[in-house]
C-alpha cells in the first residue's frame, strides 16, 4: 500500500454538467499566447494578479476592479531543497503568494502557520492591511502579520476572539473554513444543503464550526485536501479517503491547493467566449430528451469557449416529453428527441400546433437481458406478448434455458416508451402488473435495475428496452454493465444494421421546431443539416444520418 497526499474535485459520475452559484462579476479575459509555462501570470498597472490562469489562447484574471492587464513571463524560480521544479510552488511564487526563502529554499514540507497563513491569504485575494486593531490579544498592533489579520477579521474570514495564536500551525480543517468564508463573500457558492461528505472515513473528526465549510466546498466543487491510501493499483473500490483536518497544512499542501483554488475560481466565472469560427447564426432555446443532451452541449462547445458559462446555456434537458411539451407552449425553439408519444401527439393537436421533424441521426430501440442468459434472439410476436399481456414467464420459449423471463419497462412520458408505441405495443398499453412491479424511472437506470435483478435473482433473468447509442454510450460512464443486446426477428442491432435500416425497429432523432416559419430557428435547422450540425451529433456518439 501507498499513502498519496493529494487533492479531490468532488463531482458526481452521472453530472455531465453541474450548475454553480451565479458567476461572481470581475473575471476578465485577454487573448494570450500558448505559453504554459508555471511562471505566466496577468499583470495590470497595480501589479501581478494573483488569481489569473492562461488557457486555450485566453487568459483570465479576476479584477473586480476593472482596467487593463497582460500575461507574461516571469522569470521561473529554482528551489535547492526540491530535485525538480515543482509546479505548484513555481506558480505560487511566480505570483508573489507563496514564494521561497532567501537561501534558494521552500521548505515544502514545513508547516504553514496562522500568521503566515493570513499573509498568503491576503496576497492571493490582493487584501490591503488594515491599520484598524486586530481585535485579539495576542496580535501585537506593530506585528509583520497585524495588518493581514485585521483586514481579513473584517472581511469574516477569521473571528474576533480573545486569541488568535499567531505561531500554531493552520490546520486542514482552519484553511477550509479560511476558503469558505471567503468565497462566500465573494457570492461563489451555491446553498447545496446536506452534501453527504461520508466517503471520507474520518469525517466525524470534523469539527463542529467547519463541518459547513467542508459541505460547500465539497458540494460546490472546490478542492479541500486529503489523503489516499491506495489498497490496489488496478481495483480503486476500497481506496480510503481521509482529511486529517486536524493536520497542519505544508507548504507544499499550501501551493497545491491554493493553485486548485484559483483554477476553480476561474473555470466557474469565467465569461462565455464566441469562437471567431462559430457559425454567424444565433442558437435558438434547446431541450430535448436525455439521450440527446450531448447534441446541445456539443453545439455551445463549438460556438464558444467557457460554453458552460453562457447564461442561455442548460445544464440539463427536461426529457422526451416535457421538451415536446415546451416546444408546443412555445417555451423552446427546438428540440432533439426520438418520436413523440400519442400523448404528444394529442397535446399538439389540442394546442393547434403544427411541428416540423427534421431527422439528425439513426437511432433504434433495442431490447437486452444478461450477459450469460442463452437466449439471443426474440420476434416483434413475442414481444407484444410479453410487454402488453406478460404472456410469456420462461427464457425457453425464446429458444433459452429453463429460467423466469421478468420484464421491465420505462414509464409512459419517457421517449423509449414512444417507441413501444410505435413498434411493439400496436395500440395497448404496457401491462399492468409489469408497470406496478419494474418501472425504470430513468434511463440510465433500466440498465442498472435489469443487471441487478440478475445478480439478485439467480435463475431468473430481466429483460429490457432502451435506445441504441444511449444503451452503448452511457456504460461510458456507469462502466460495462454485464448485459447484452438480443437481435430482433433474426437481426442484430448494430451501427451497419441501424444505418441501412434493415434492424427492424431503427428510427430516428430528430431536430423539432414550430412549422411557423421563424427565419432565426429556419437557419438554425439548415445549420444542423450541414456538417456543422453532423460533426455536432457525431461528438455526442449517435449515428449520424449521411
Amino acid at each position: 500500500m501507498k499513502k498519496i497526499s493529494c487533492m479531490l474535485l468532488a463531482i458526481g459520475i452521472l453530472c455531465t454538467v453541474t450548475a454553480h452559484a451565479e458567476m461572481i462579476d470581475g473575471v476578465r479575459y485577454v487573448k494570450t499566447e500558448e505559453d504554459y509555462s508555471p511562471a505566466y501570470v496577468a499583470r495590470s498597472e497595480n501589479g501581478i494578479i494573483p488569481i489569473s490562469y492562461a488557457s486555450g489562447g485566453y487568459g483570465y484574471a479576476y479584477m473586480p476592479e476593472g482596467g487593463e492587464f497582460e500575461f507574461i513571463k516571469t522569470e521561473e524560480p529554482v528551489f535547492t531543497d526540491m530535485s525538480s521544479p515543482d509546479y505548484y510552488a513555481v506558480r505560487m511564487s511566480a505570483r508573489g503568494v507563496l514564494q521561497g526563502f532567501e537561501d534558494g529554499t521552500f521548505r515544502p514540507y514545513e508547516t504553514l502557520t496562522r500568521a503566515q497563513m493570513a499573509a498568503v491569504f491576503s496576497r492571493l485575494f490582493r487584501v490591503a492591511p488594515s491599520d484598524n486593531g486586530a481585535g485579539f490579544a495576542d496580535v501585537p498592533g506593530g506585528s509583520w502579520y497585524a495588518g493581514n489579520v485585521a483586514a481579513l477579521t473584517e472581511l469574516g474570514v477569521f473571528t474576533a476572539a480573545d486569541r488568535f495564536e499567531p505561531d500554531a500551525a493552520v490546520t486542514r480543517e482552519q484553511l477550509t473554513v479560511m476558503t469558505y468564508r471567503m468565497l462566500s463573500n465573494m457570492g461563489a457558492l451555491d446553498d447545496i444543503g446536506e452534501q453527504d461528505i461520508s466517503r471520507y472515513a474520518d469525517s466525524d473528526d470534523i469539527s463542529a464550526y467547519a463541518r459547513e465549510a467542508y459541505r460547500s466546498l465539497i458540494g460546490n466543487e472546490y478542492y479541500v485536501i486529503y489523503d489516499m491510501e491506495e489498497n490496489d493499483f488496478i481495483d480503486t473500490a476500497d481506496d480510503v479517503y481521509t482529511l486529517a483536518p486536524q493536520r497542519g497544512v505544508t507548504r507544499q499542501e499550501c501551493a497545491m491547493f491554493l493553485d486548485q483554488l484559483i483554477w476553480n475560481i476561474i473555470s466557474n466565472n469565467a465569461p462565455a467566449i464566441k469562437r471567431d469560427d462559430a457559425p454567424d447564426i444565433d442558437i435558438p432555446v434547446l431541450d430535448g430528451s436525455t439521450s440527446a443532451y450531448d447534441i446541445t452541449y456539443n453545439i455551445y462547445r463549438k460556438y464558444y469557449v467557457n460554453w458552460e458559462n453562457h447564461p442561455d446555456f442548460p445544464k440539463e434537458h427536461s426529457k422526451t416529453s416535457n421538451s415536446y411539451k415546451r416546444l408546443i407552449d412555445g417555451e423552446a425553439d427546438m428540440i432533439f428527441v426520438p418520436d413523440p408519444s400519442e400523448d404528444i401527439n394529442k397535446y399538439a393537436e389540442d394546442k393547434g400546433a403544427e411541428l416540423k421533424y427534421i431527422p439528425i441521426a439513426n437511432e433504434a430501440l433495442v431490447f437486452f437481458t444478461g450477459d450469460e442468459n442463452s437466449a439471443e434472439s426474440v420476434s416483434t410476436e413475442q414481444l407484444h406478448e410479453i410487454y402488453v399481456n406478460n404472456g410469456i414467464k420462461n427464457w425457453d420459449v425464446l429458444g433459452g434455458s429453463d429460467a423466469e423471463l421478468v420484464p421491465f419497462c420505462r414509464n409512459n412520458d419517457s421517449g423509449s416508451h414512444a417507441q413501444m408505441e410505435k413498434f411493439i405495443l400496436d395500440g395497448n398499453e404496457i401491462n399492468g402488473e409489469i408497470e406496478r412491479e419494474h418501472t425504470s424511472w430513468l434511463m440510465a437506470s433500466i440498465l442498472t435495475d435489469v443487471e441487478s435483478f440478475n445478480n439478485e435473482n439467480p435463475g431468473k433473468y430481466a429483460i429490457g428496452y432502451s435506445l441504441y447509442y444511449y444503451y452503448t454510450n452511457i456504460q461510458g460512464v456507469l462502466g460495462p454493465c454485464r448485459l447484452k443486446l438480443m437481435s430482433v426477428d433474426g437481426v442484430a442491432p448494430t451501427e451497419e444494421s441501424i444505418a441501412d435500416g434493415t434492424y427492424p425497429y431503427t428510427t430516428n432523432y430528430y431536430a423539432v421546431i414550430r412549422d411557423e416559419n421563424d427565419p432565426k430557428t429556419e437557419a438554425f435547422a439548415e445549420l444542423m443539416q450541414s456538417e456543422f450540425g453532423r460533426e455536432a451529433v457525431a461528438a455526442s456518439g449517435m449515428g449520424v444520418i449521411k
